[in-house]
């Protein structure tokens, strides 16, 4: 939900009273009317409550990075005194999951990565920042696992792969971005051992969406576990050929739709061969793809385009 429909509502009974020149008797019936309904604080939070679960469906469609970065933590707020009141609303807190995790990945982290040469301290504060969002963002999902399965935290920490044996093919979303949550926060905390050894606990939640539903959101799993087959703990020397199978079903999923397939390909896959001509091939079929033609892929192909443009500059550090 935007700011302006927030704003819109708050002055629109002035705006309507003064338009329609009421006289205060009709005025006086119709404030009783909507007081006897409910109060005006819940009627604004259900109002809310409502626009704020398609807050990913508002933003994925938008093109316009700037506008989306000035806007989203804004929105993230007003989505937290949301919760505050209701607690319990599984679409608002995947909402805040996925809004926390796309604003710390697709501006903070590459902020920070984008200045590290330039300004290290900065660099560095940037990645502790991103670091933070990622665990907030992880700090919703699981209340929304709690939701959804009560105990479930407790039960997960004693023993994650029997636990999440209960979750459902419905379940994948919450699969995913729990997944794309706790992986950006180990990914902004290497230099921390008591992070990192989480790392297993990405491929649980990745590995349990891919057995309930592979093809979710255009082979976006896939996509995810070309970069974990490379990091995991347990990799061993086929590594890179288990990556390059998930880039081909992920590939194949997104049916050219997805510029952050060929990114992901290029920066995990290709950097580590030292392909450079391979690499600047597929960041230039990432580059190829009209974010246009896939509306409710707008704002990931436009996220992904632009770190392909910064990747390509970055080639003679990447390769040797």
């Amino acid at each position: 939900m935007s700011l302006t429909k927030v704003y819109c509502f708050f002055n629109t009974p002035r705006q309507w009273v003064g338009g329609c020149r009421l006289n205060r008797l009709s005025l006086i019936f119709i404030i009783g009317i909507f007081f006897n309904a409910c109060s005006p604080r819940q009627y604004l939070l259900n109002y809310m409550m409502g626009s704020m679960s398609g807050l990913g469906d508002m933003y994925m469609t938008e093109g316009d990075l700037e506008l989306v970065r000035e806007s989203l933590p804004a929105t993230l707020k007003i989505m937290e005194a949301v919760i505050q009141q209701s607690p319990d609303n599984e679409e608002l807190l995947l909402s805040a999951v996925q809004g926390f995790t796309l604003y710390a990945y697709a501006f903070v982290q590459q902020d920070a990565e984008r200045i590290f040469n330039g300004d290290y301290q900065k660099s560095v504060r940037l990645r502790k920042r991103a670091h933070n969002l990622f665990k907030r963002a992880k700090g919703y999902a699981f209340k929304a696992w709690e939701v959804k399965y009560p105990g479930f935290t407790g039960q997960y920490y004693k023993n994650p792969e029997e636990t999440l044996k209960q979750v459902k093919r419905e379940d994948v979303p919450l699969l995913y971005w729990t997944a794309a949550a706790w992986g950006g926060a180990i990914s902004n905390a290497k230099s921390e051992p008591a992070v990192v050894i989480d790392l297993p606990h990405v491929g649980y939640f990745l590995e349990r969406a891919l057995a309930l539903n592979g093809s979710y959101d255009n082979g976006s799993i896939h996509e995810l576990m070309i970069s974990y087959s490379l990091v995991r703990p347990n990799a061993g020397k086929d590594a890179l050929e288990i990556a390059k199978k998930y880039f081909k079903q992920a590939e194949e999923l997104a049916k050219g739709s997805k510029a952050s397939v060929f990114v992901s390909f290029a920066e995990n896959i290709c950097v580590l061969k030292q392909n450079r001509e391979e690499f600047i091939s597929n960041l230039d079929r990432a580059l190829s793809i009209d974010i246009d033609a896939y509306p409710s892929l707008r704002l990931v192909n436009a996220i992904a385009q632009d770190r392909a443009k910064w990747l390509k500059e970055q080639v003679d550090d990447l390769f040797f």
